[in-house]
């Protein structure tokens, strides 16, 4: 019997409960073999499956099929963790949070706040502040502060540009341009695109998506956790970063709270070289910010 996604990590202990693993999978927060999981997605011996939870991203490899919840000692031999370490105590304890429901940062909270303008972290820092009600302000620096100088979220969700079905690309280009044959729009919704080689999602994946109302700085944070080589880019005017590891390129362009991430990986079997896989990642990105509506 076919094992699915959202299942198998709740079996062997990823999530707390198999709702928590559900939810991860249709937030897109799952991905099987380098493209984004439905909770029904199918997984087989073999398969790399990364569940982004708590802001860490766990990197397993699937080394068994189980469907029921396990105790742990099992759940350990069903899979082989390949996860970055978690970040350090200093790491941690620099990000700035907030119980959900505390309401506005009281005076004492802001001089607090303020005080973190100068540490290292502050673009950290200032992606964070998004749980925190922005009150207006200047833009100082590319980062919104109000009256007092405290960081502010970086705008509204949605105000950004409009990209459109599939980020403005059209599954001819996306194959065009990888060089990916007889790749197929397996995904297509409002915020998300993803072109397969084939049902299993095991060759060739491409993907687009597009977050609004969250920070870019988490994702990177999150890449750079995952991926060997993580770094700061423009395209266009528009700045994020990108990022790599052998076969896969990931390029993130934010837009004041919204950003949009391309995604490409290629058939591990192709030997497709790294540096080929980014240029192509970088034509699509490009395409999708020329095509958008202001």
């Amino acid at each position: 019997m076919a094992t699915r996604v959202d299942s198998w990590i709740w079996s062997i202990r990823l999530t707390k409960t198999r709702s928590a693993a559900g939810a991860a999978c249709r937030g897109g927060h799952v991905r099987v073999n380098g493209a984004t999981a439905k909770p029904a997605q199918v997984i087989t011996v073999g398969d790399e499956v990364r569940v982004r939870i708590g802001g860490r991203e766990r990197i397993v490899e699937v080394a068994k099929e189980v469907s029921k919840r396990v105790s742990a000692p099992i759940a350990a031999t069903c899979f082989i963790d390949k996860s970055p370490p978690p970040p350090s105590k200093e790491i941690l304890a620099s990000q700035p949070r907030r119980d959900r429901g505390a309401g506005r940062p009281t005076k004492r909270e802001r001089r607090e706040l303020d005080r973190l303008r100068t540490a290292p972290l502050l673009a950290l820092v200032a992606a964070l502040m998004l749980v925190v009600a922005a009150c207006g302000g200047k833009d100082d620096g590319g980062v919104k502060t109000d009256k007092n100088g405290v960081p502010q979220a970086p705008g509204a969700a949605g105000e950004g540009p409009y990209f459109g079905e599939c980020g403005g690309v059209s599954t001819e280009e996306v194959m065009q341009i990888t060089g990916f044959p007889a790749l197929k729009n397996t995904v297509n919704n409002t915020s998300s695109c993803e072109w397969t080689a084939n049902n299993f999602r095991t060759g060739a994946v491409a993907s687009f998506n597009w977050y609004r109302g969250s920070p870019i700085d988490r994702e990177r944070a999150t890449e750079q956790l995952s991926r060997a080589v993580t770094q700061d880019i423009d395209i266009k005017g528009n700045k994020g970063f990108i990022a790599w590891d052998q076969t896969i390129c990931e390029i993130g362009i934010g837009f004041g709270a919204d950003f949009f991430e391309w995604s490409v990986r290629a058939d591990a079997e192709s030997n497709t070289p790294t540096e080929t896989i980014c240029n192509a990642t970088k034509r699509l990105a490009s395409m999708s910010i020329e095509r958008s509506q202001k």
